[in-house]
C-alpha cells in the first residue's frame, strides 16, 4: 500500500489510498510512475462533449443512486472547444478521472495521457460490438485501444417522409428500380415536393460514392483511403458510373447539387422533399418528441439504407464515436471504471440513447418502446442500426484530398463535365503527387 503526501498530511476524512496493480502505470505522460489510488467515498471528475448535459445529468443521477459512495462531477463542452480544452487539461495535469474522446478527431491527440483499456477494462468489452472496438483501436497510431466507444455513426442513410410515401401507396425502396418508381410517383402527384435532396457540398460526395460503390465492393474505402488501393481501380470507376446513373435515370435532379449546408435538411423538415440523404446523426428526426420540440411539422419519418443500385447489399461506412477513457494520472481508476461500465450498460443507454445521435455499441441493444412511436421510425432505426453495426468500411477521409481534389472530381462526373474513368485517373494522379500524405507517408 502506498500513500500520497497530501493524503497522509491533511485529514482522516480523506479517503485512504491504495495502489491498484497495473492501474495508472501505463507509461503515458502522466503514468510513468504508479499513481496512488483513493479508496472509500470518492468524487470522480468527468469531462466530455457528448451526450448533452441534460441527458448526462439524468444518467449520472441513476449511477449515483446505484453507487452512493461515488459522486460524479461533470463538465461539458461544445464539440470544437472540447478538442482544444481536453489536450490542454491533460497536458497540464488536470485532475480528471473519466474523459469523453472523439474517436476519430482526438484519439491520437490525447492518447499519451490515457491509460490503455487493457490495463483497466478488457472485461467491459464482452458486451460491446466488436467492429466498434476494432475501429477505435485502429484509429490510434500505435494500434492500442485507449477508449471504449458508446456507439457509432454512419452514412449514407435514406430518410423519408412516411406520410407522403403512404399517401402514394408506395413501399420503402430497396432497389434502384423501386426508388425510380417512387420518384416518378411523387413527380406526378406532388409538384411542390422535390423527390430527393442531399448536400451538393464536395465532402458529401465521398459519402455517396462509397455508399454506392461498396454495395458490390465492400471494403473499397478502407482499401483506398486506409490502404494502398488505387483511385482508378475498376470498382471505384464502376461506383462513379453508378452514382452518375441516379441523375441519368431521373432519380436525382442536377439542381440538387446546388443545395449547400443545411438547405437539404430545411427542405425535408418543411415537408418539401420526399427523400433526404444524410448520416445517422440525423436519426433524431425519427422521434416525434424531437420533431415537436423543434417545431418540425412532419407527422412521420422513416429511415432505410441507401437502395441497392446494381446488385450487392446495402452499404454504409461507419465509425465508432463517444469513446470513454481513463486518464493515466487518475487517482480513482476503480470508480472511473465502474462509471464507464454503467454508461455502457442498458440502464444508462436507455437514458442517453433516446437522443438517437449514436447507434449504441452495446450488443443486442434495443431502444425503449416509448422512444419511437411509429412503425416507420422503429423499423427504420432498427434497419439502419443493423447496417451500421456491420459497416463495409470505416468512415475515414483524407480531408485535404477530399476538399481539394476528390469532392470536385466526383461533382464533375455528376454534372457530365468528365467521365468516371478520367475523374478516377485524375484522383489517382493527385493521390500520388505527394501533396496529400496518406498511409505510411503521414
Amino acid at each position: 500500500m502506498k500513500f500520497t503526501r497530501s493524503l497522509l498530511g491533511v485529514t482522516a476524512a480523506v479517503s485512504a489510498v491504495v495502489l491498484l496493480a497495473g492501474c495508472g502505470s501505463s507509461g503515458g505522460v502522466g503514468g510513468a510512475e504508479p499513481v496512488a489510488q483513493n479508496t472509500g467515498p470518492v468524487t470522480i471528475n468527468y469531462w466530455t462533449w457528448f451526450p448533452p448535459q441534460a441527458t448526462l445529468d439524468a444518467a449520472i443521477a441513476a449511477f449515483e443512486k446505484q453507487n452512493p459512495d461515488i459522486t460524479v462531477k461533470l463538465r461539458t463542452f461544445e464539440a470544437a472547444d472540447y478538442q482544444k480544452q481536453l489536450p490542454l487539461a491533460l497536458g497540464g495535469g488536470e485532475d480528471l478521472d473519466v474523459v469523453g474522446v472523439q474517436v476519430s478527431a482526438m484519439t491520437n491527440t490525447v492518447k499519451d495521457y490515457l491509460t490503455p483499456v487493457s490495463e483497466w477494462g478488457d472485461d467491459l468489452l464482452d458486451g460491446v460490438e466488436p467492429s466498434m472496438v476494432k475501429q477505435t483501436e485502429e484509429i490510434a497510431s500505435d494500434g492500442v485501444l485507449y477508449s471504449i466507444p458508446l456507439g457509432s455513426i454512419g452514412s449514407p442513410v435514406l430518410y423519408y417522409n412516411a406520410e407522403i410515401l403512404d399517401s402514394l401507396g408506395l413501399s420503402v425502396p430497396k432497389t434502384g428500380g423501386e426508388w425510380k418508381t417512387a420518384v416518378d410517383a411523387v413527380k406526378a402527384a406532388r409538384a411542390d415536393v422535390t423527390p430527393v435532396v442531399f448536400a451538393g457540398d464536395p465532402w458529401w460526395q465521398e459519402e455517396m460514392l462509397f455508399g454506392i460503390a461498396e454495395q458490390d465492393s465492400p471494403g473499397l474505402s478502407d482499401d483506398i483511403i486506409g490502404g494502398d488501393g488505387a483511385w482508378d481501380q475498376p470498382a471505384l470507376v464502376a461506383g462513379l458510373a453508378a452514382y452518375k446513373s441516379l441523375f441519368d435515370d431521373g432519380i436525382v435532379s442536377t439542381d440538387v447539387l446546388s443545395l449547400q449546408g443545411s438547405r437539404p435538411s430545411e427542405l425535408f423538415t418543411a415537408g418539401k422533399a420526399l427523400f433526404y440523404l444524410d448520416g445517422s446523426w440525423q436519426n433524431s428526426l425519427l422521434s416525434a418528441d424531437y420533431r415537436g420540440a423543434n417545431k418540425i411539422a412532419l407527422k412521420d419519418v422513416g429511415a432505410a439504407p441507401l437502395p441497392v443500385l446494381n446488385g450487392g447489399d446495402p452499404a454504409v461506412r461507419a465509425l465508432a464515436e463517444g469513446g470513454l477513457a481513463i486518464p493515466a494520472n487518475s487517482k480513482n481508476t476503480a470508480a472511473a471504471k465502474k462509471f464507464i461500465a454503467f454508461m455502457l450498460g442498458k440502464d444508462a443507454a436507455d437514458v442517453w440513447a433516446k437522443d438517437l445521435v449514436l447507434v449504441p455499441s452495446r450488443v443486442g441493444y434495443e431502444l425503449p418502446d416509448t422512444v419511437l412511436q411509429s412503425a416507420a421510425a422503429q423499423d427504420g432505426f432498427a434497419n439502419v442500426s443493423q447496417v451500421i453495426s456491420a459497416p463495409t468500411s470505416k468512415r475515414d477521409s483524407n480531408q485535404d484530398f477530399l476538399n481539394q481534389v476528390e469532392g470536385n472530381a466526383i461533382l464533375d462526373v455528376l454534372r457530365g463535365a468528365t467521365t468516371p474513368e478520367d475523374a478516377a485517373a485524375h484522383m489517382q494522379a493527385e493521390w500520388e503527387s505527394g501533396r496529400y500524405p496518406h498511409g505510411d507517408e503521414k
